[in-house]
């Protein structure tokens, strides 16, 4: 792919409703970001190239990377040799290496050549917060965090592919950690990057618990995380969908491909296996928090959010037999995500709204009826089974209804509210990211459908 040619244009916006994200001209922007927290640290100049290359074309805008995270070690260099801070005392005075600096908005205007914008964390929760997952040490309070950020900003001022991403997967236990991350949205917002969108990534199920009323917060942020498959994220994303005042939400930290489950651990003794996250649970992550009112959806892939090479001590799964990034680049839900942001970008994509009231009840009335949906409840009658959990979504137009079916099962939708007198029926395979059927039936009040695929379906209703 070639580097886009790009001219100066305005940062990105929310759309009038509050829902979602719009680009300088207006239109909308899915946001679909990759999960590359080390970037600046493991990688050479060409390597981020090769790396955006990849992503680009594959359909990602965004990409999600931390200005300075130390994994094992404070203050690690990157493979330059410079270091986020020239010397201890700076570390702790909180004074940033301008070669550092040079180095972070180089490597951010190369993302922009590529048309992808960098979701830029100032700082990983080790550095605010004692309770994080990485080397610490505490060095920011209120002030200094302020200071940091006001120089960050200004650096980056010329470079509109941005979006501030405070916090990095720590809690806000203590009045005095909220104090810290306003600092930080303070720092920014007096910068000259002021102007960029703002979001917090949090240790758990949301930014919303501490900061959703706060006027810097543009945009809501969650992390279901890596405990273990099939966490209902979507449930938490219609109800911050259906939050005063309106803002974007998305899951900005789902579970990552080829990591172990956290339920599992190290794998146990006998097991010829290590449990990971595949493209499936990608899939269902992403289907079914988009189709509840997300604004877009991260992905990750744990050799790649730590860029792993060859002989690199690994953190976390240390004995899992991990792949090295360049060989994760090709890890099969990468290729797998960019069908729902295209068939969402052709049709009416501001009128998208949660739509679980459509689904049916499977409740059937006849001389001979299903004993299993009539009078003995059950968890897929009502759609409550997180494994099977069915997501639909629709146009407040009337001009479409998309489904999302993890498992093969019986789906019945209400098709009233649609206009036209015939109704296109799309039937999507998400593994192979295509069509498997595709007919046209007439409108009646309901539509029943059973997918042939035995895993998950992906369905579009269009009216005619």
């Amino acid at each position: 792919m070639t580097p886009i040619e790009r001219t100066k244009r305005e940062p990105l916006r929310i759309s009038e409703n509050g829902h979602y994200f719009i680009d300088h001209e207006g239109k909308p922007f899915f946001y679909l970001a990759d999960t590359a927290w080390m970037l600046f640290c493991k990688l050479t100049e060409s390597e981020c190239r090769e790396y955006f290359e990849d992503r680009a074309g594959k359909g990602f805008t965004a990409i999600q990377v931390v200005i300075f995270r130390d994994l094992f070690e404070p203050n690690t260099p990157n493979v330059a040799g410079i270091r986020p801070f020239a010397s201890d005392a700076d570390m702790n005075a909180v004074r940033l290496n301008d070669e550092w600096i040079d180095w972070v908005v180089h490597i951010t205007r190369i993302a922009a050549e590529y048309d992808l914008v960098m979701a830029l964390l100032p700082t990983w929760g080790d550095k605010w917060n004692e309770h994080s997952n990485s080397a610490g040490p505490v060095i920011m309070d209120e002030q200094s965090a302020k200071r940091y950020c006001r120089q960050l900003s200004d650096a980056l001022a010329g470079c509109e592919n941005v979006i501030w991403v405070l916090g990095g997967d720590s809690p806000v236990q203590r009045l005095e950690y909220a104090r810290v991350i306003r600092g930080m949205a303070a720092g920014i917002r007096e910068g000259g990057s002021g102007d960029r969108l703002m979001t917090f990534h949090p240790s758990g199920m949301g930014s919303s618990a501490v900061f959703h009323a706060d006027a810097w917060l543009d945009f809501n942020s969650l992390q279901t995380s890596h405990y273990k498959p099939n966490i209902p994220g979507y449930l938490y994303v219609e109800r911050l969908f259906h939050e005063e005042p309106a803002k974007p939400c998305l899951d900005m930290e789902p579970n990552y491909e080829l990591s172990l489950m956290f339920a599992i651990g190290r794998r146990p003794e006998g097991l010829p296996y290590s449990p990971m996250f595949s493209a499936y649970d990608v899939r269902k992550s992403l289907y079914r928090t988009v189709l509840a009112g997300a604004a877009g959806f991260t992905y990750g892939c744990e050799p790649i959010r730590q860029f792993i090479r060859p002989g690199d001590r690994v953190h976390i799964w240390r004995d899992a037999g991990l792949p090295d990034w360049h060989a994760a680049l090709s890890a099969p839900g990468s290729d797998q995500l960019a069908l729902l942001p295209r068939i969402l970008s052709e049709r009416s994509y501001l009128t998208r709204v949660p739509a679980q009231e459509l689904i049916v009840p499977h409740r059937e009335r006849a001389p001979w009826p299903d004993r299993m949906a009539v009078g003995i409840p059950f968890a897929g009658q009502e759609n409550l089974d997180p494994v099977a959990h069915i997501s639909v979504a629709r146009s407040t137009d009337g001009s479409w209804i998309m489904a999302y079916m993890p498992v093969r099962q019986l789906l019945e939708i209400d098709t009233s509210g649609m206009t036209g007198e015939r109704i296109r029926v799309s039937l999507y395979d998400p593994e192979l990211a295509e069509p498997r059927h595709v007919f046209e039936t007439a409108k009646e009040s309901t539509i029943r459908l059973m997918p042939d695929r035995d895993l998950d379906s992906f369905i579009v209703l269009d009216s005619l």
